[in-house]
């Protein structure tokens, strides 16, 4: 055979021939996990893929990484040099990382997240771009470029975008499946990932976990049929975490892991993310029963090898890769801290600045209040590396106003617990077990009380400084955890008032099982419930009333614990803060008026008392290392704050419709659709300059199919700073036959200004940025119409418009049924969803007396439709209704299987006037519709 495959001046093509013809079957078995083996004949190492780079390297062994903001962060930066910038900084530690492990992992790594955030009580919304897929494609394929670097051959590492796709909900995400149709398909979900692959050239992808329309992601026909035909995509695709696994034991696609990894492997994942010895006995199972041949494992193997040749995996000489010469001492530089500084500010959101309270000017103030639950913590979510230091809030506001008095308090009550059974205080031993056993109220028996919102607490031991935890061995509460950082969360303690004074309570561990003394006098966890009295020993909202009337300026820092609300695996059960925290916040401010509140937390809130009271709030995720001399620059004026809004930010949940629910258009989700219950639009953000928007130019009169479209405005900054301000070009299709969105995001900038400087911005925006996808045709077209450009700072706060603009395209004026149509592919719907039907194509299942519409459909005057058609094995009818749902049926069929799930054709009899008509199929019983097709009748 030679050493071809090792020669770095051979072709690629050649090399892999080389290697996939050196390897046995069995040897390509041991490379389908992600635990891919040494083959020692060949020279060819172990080598782990997989890893995270949500916003920085993660060495899951504490090694320490350059960390910054959370991605929802990030994205608020709107500013695509700068994530390139992250991106080249976190390719760089990548290669370190590897090298720092032998070479054994770290250059396949698992970001970013560019699922689409339509709901802002998603468990992980910290993770990903925000809810606009222009946005989010943009900020993520500059990320991806700077991660994977721009040597033409070589990849300083592979981005894995996830999680593909149709992915936003956390409770029962292994398990269901969501209905998503398909305009919200092509031009919300999937319109996200492509500029990934597209532009970005991404090497490798992460499908999610969830079902989209019946089907399992890992089995999705999308990931052949779009990513890698459409998309050209050239790499490899894992599943999730599991996902093989869970395939079986939670969603129940399948009854073995053979077959459900035989039907991924043929829709098209190369390398599954589970246990590698399930996963080679899976794959030899699926061999021996012929569900997969060894031409399927082939192409899987070559594909990942493919992807390691680029990264010099197998090169004897490594000198021609740019990216081994990498220096060590880049790890954690101090260039590396400066870009993650410089980030942080950019992300910081400026939401309210009446009366221009802010910037602060500290030679004005004498006594500085610091209060808060977040203002001393800088905290890691499970994204998070180990970075080499963190400043919070309060130190970074502490070192820079050393000349005046900083006081601080967090707020949390701290508290004693009494076993009313025992008439005995809970304590912590010398040996960190918290026993039922003091007389009184000694130092050991007091506990600070973080309550973080829908009754999760955690406690935190006064003479310890650790957090009360309930290990999974030992099922004893005590205290050994200085961090709350773990995949179970065990220190989440529950209180339920247990009279209406609310000062006795049962308590709950973090599985919600109630606590009870033992006869040891330990606490654990059963099935009996002890009431305990709540003593409040020191109240940290009356601590934080007396520190904000002694001083000039009080700065409330609150948000969340990325670890115990809203996470991965968990959905938020509301939008609002803590009410702990509110209390918190309203009797600060009315202790003191010129009163901040700073916001640091991984997701939009309502703050509805606060946008209406308190004078400035301003918004940070987490994450980053200089998350506090970050808040504290921009407070202090040392820079404008930048930032807009990557997601709207509501009033409440009340007007927005289920989680499981994913129709955007429908459902009013997002900007784009959305009309009420607003709080922040989406784009919003102030600073501290004063910005002119004029003389907006646009080079075409028309707009044409496959053109360009070039505009022109002039910013003016007149005020007395330095800012950077992102303008924002909205798109509005006016006279279209279908919905549209209000506006649509098309192009956006940053730019800098200096006090009184002008410069005037451009922005292209490519015809097919407006298309619309016609599901009469099962493609985008440009609709014929006008186009309204607006620019402004913001969704809402525009500043010039254009007149409309023709739109030369094609007229949706009518429709034809003639052709054999997916029922998926409906105008209008209710109550119905879209399932798995025949040969796994889409079908819509009735709900609850649902129905579809198809609009302006051409009829003769006597017609057959025939329409593909079951029943889970019930009874159902399908009702025909011309022109209005409410008119009485031209038509009826009752529909009656032999067995569940046999597909029948049904023809029915429709008589109308010739010409065009809407038709609405209404459903009863448990229906399911793939096709209809509309056929001349005769008489």
């Amino acid at each position: 055979m030679g050493n071809l495959f090792s020669n770095p001046t051979a072709p690629l093509e050649d090399r892999l021939n080389d290697l996939m013809t050196a390897l046995t079957l069995e040897e390509m078995i041991t490379l389908l996990s992600t635990s891919q083996s040494a083959i020692p004949r060949l020279g060819m190492e172990a080598y782990a893929i997989g890893g995270e780079a949500a916003h920085g390297i993660v060495d899951r062994k504490g090694g320490q990484t350059t960390v910054y903001p959370q991605p929802i962060g990030l994205s608020n930066t709107w500013n695509k040099a700068l994530l390139h910038k992250v991106g080249s900084a976190i390719g760089d530690e990548a290669r370190i990382f590897y090298y720092q492990q032998d070479h054994k992992t770290g250059l396949t790594l698992w970001a970013p997240t560019i699922d689409m955030e339509r709901d802002p009580r998603w468990g992980r919304t910290e993770e990903a771009y925000g809810e606009d897929p222009y946005l989010t494609g943009q900020l993520s394929t500059e990320l991806i470029k700077g991660m994977q670097g721009a040597d033409p051959f070589y990849l300083k590492m592979v981005a894995a975008p996830k999680h593909f796709y149709g992915n936003n909900n956390e409770y029962g995400r292994g398990s269901i499946s969501n209905s998503i149709d398909p305009r919200n398909r092509h031009e919300y979900y999937l319109k996200a990932f492509e500029p990934a692959f597209v532009e970005a050239k991404a090497l490798s992808m992460m499908t999610a976990y969830n079902g989209v329309n019946g089907i399992p992601a890992m089995q999705l026909k999308e990931i052949e049929e779009v990513v890698r035909d459409t998309w050209q995509m050239d790499g490899f695709i894992v599943s999730d975490g599991g996902a093989l696994s869970l395939n079986v034991e939670e969603y129940g696609y399948y009854d073995s892991l053979a077959k459900a990894l035989a039907d991924a492997f043929k829709k098209g994942i190369d390398c599954f993310v589970d246990d590698k010895q399930t996963v080679e006995d899976a794959a030899k199972e699926a061999l021996a029963n012929d569900w997969i041949s060894a031409k399927d494992i082939r192409k899987a193997v070559s594909r990942i090898l493919k992807v390691r040749f680029r990264l010099g995996h197998f090169d004897a000489d490594p000198s021609k890769n740019p990216y081994a010469k990498l220096e060590k001492e880049t790890m954690c530089s101090p260039e590396r801290s400066r870009l993650a500084l410089k980030v942080t500010e950019e992300a910081l959101v400026l939401l309210k600045n009446d009366n221009k309270i802010l910037p602060l000017d500290e030679e004005k103030l004498q006594k500085i209040a610091v209060i808060g639950p977040t203002a001393t913590e800088v905290f890691r979510d499970w994204y998070t590396g180990y970075p080499p230091y963190a400043v919070s809030p309060l130190k970074a506001i502490t070192s820079r106003c050393f000349r005046q008095a900083v006081t601080y308090t967090s707020g949390h009550d701290r508290i004693a617990l009494k076993a009313l059974d025992k008439q005995q205080y809970l304590a912590i031993s010398e040996d960190g077990i918290v026993h039922a056993d003091a007389k009184s109220i000694t130092e050991s028996a007091q506990f600070i009380q973080e309550n973080w919102g829908w009754n999760a607490n955690l406690l935190k031991s006064v003479s310890t400084n650790k957090y009360l935890t309930l290990p999974e061995l030992a099922n004893v509460l005590q205290t050994n955890k200085e961090e709350v950082f773990d995949w179970f969360v065990r220190e989440k303690i529950g209180f339920y008032p247990n009279d209406e004074k609310a000062s006795t309570y049962h308590l709950t561990s973090w599985k919600e099982e109630p606590l009870a003394v033992l006869d040891d006098q330990t606490i654990s966890s059963g099935i009996k419930a002890d009431t305990f009295e709540k003593v409040v020993i020191q109240s940290g909202i009356e601590q934080a009333v007396e520190q904000a009337k002694q001083s000039d300026v009080a700065i409330v820092c609150v948000g969340n614990h990325p670890m115990v609300n809203g996470r991965e695996t968990e959905d938020r059960p509301g939008i609002s803060l803590p009410e702990h925290q509110q209390q918190l916040i309203q009797a600060v401010y009315h202790a003191n008026p010129k009163t901040i509140v700073v916001v640091i937390g991984s997701y939009p809130f309502a703050l509805n008392w606060e946008q209406d009271h308190i004078p400035a709030i301003l918004y940070s995720a987490h994450g980053s290392q200089e998350l506090g001399t970050a808040i504290s620059n921009v407070l202090f004026g040392d820079t404008s704050p930048s930032g807009k809004l990557s997601m709207t930010w509501y009033k409440n949940t009340d007007m927005l419709p289920d989680i499981f629910d994913y129709d955007i258009i429908k459902g009013k989700r997002t900007y784009m659709y959305a009309d009420e219950n607003i709080l922040y639009p989406f784009g919003h953000g102030l600073h501290y300059g004063d910005i002119v928007y004029q003389n907006l130019e646009i080079d075409q009169s028309e707009i044409v199919e496959n053109s360009k479209i070039k505009l022109k405005i002039k910013l003016i900054n007149k005020g007395e700073r330095t800012i950077k301000e992102v303008a924002q070009v909205y798109a509005t299709i006016v006279d279209s036959q279908v919905k549209r969105p209000k506006k649509k995001l098309v192009a956006f900038e940053k730019v800098k200004l200096n006090p009184g400087e002008s410069q005037t911005v451009s922005f292209p925006v490519m015809a097919d940025q407006l298309q619309v996808y016609v599901v009469a045709e099962e493609a985008f077209c440009l609709e014929q119409g006008r186009c309204i450009f607006s620019v402004g700072s913001s969704s809402e706060a525009i500043y010039v418009t254009a007149d409309p603009i023709p739109v030369i395209g094609r007229q949706l004026t009518e429709r034809s049924l003639t052709k054999r149509t997916m029922a998926e592919n409906y105008d209008d719907y209710e109550r119905v969803i879209i399932d798995k039907g025949e040969h796994e194509q889409n079908c819509i299942t009735n709900q609850s007396d649902g129905w579809i519409c198809f609009k302006q459909v051409n009829f003769e005057v006597i017609n057959q439709l025939q329409c593909r058609v079951t029943t889970d094995g019930g009874s159902g009818e399908m009702h025909f209704h011309l022109d209005r749902l409410d008119n009485d049926p031209v038509a009826t069929a009752v529909i009656e299987t032999g067995f569940p799930y046999q597909w029948l054709d049904q023809q029915v009899n429709i008589e109308t006037s010739k010409g065009k008509h809407d038709i609405y199929l209404s459903f009863k019983g448990p229906i399911s519709l793939l096709t209809v097709q509309l056929m001349k009748g005769e008489e």
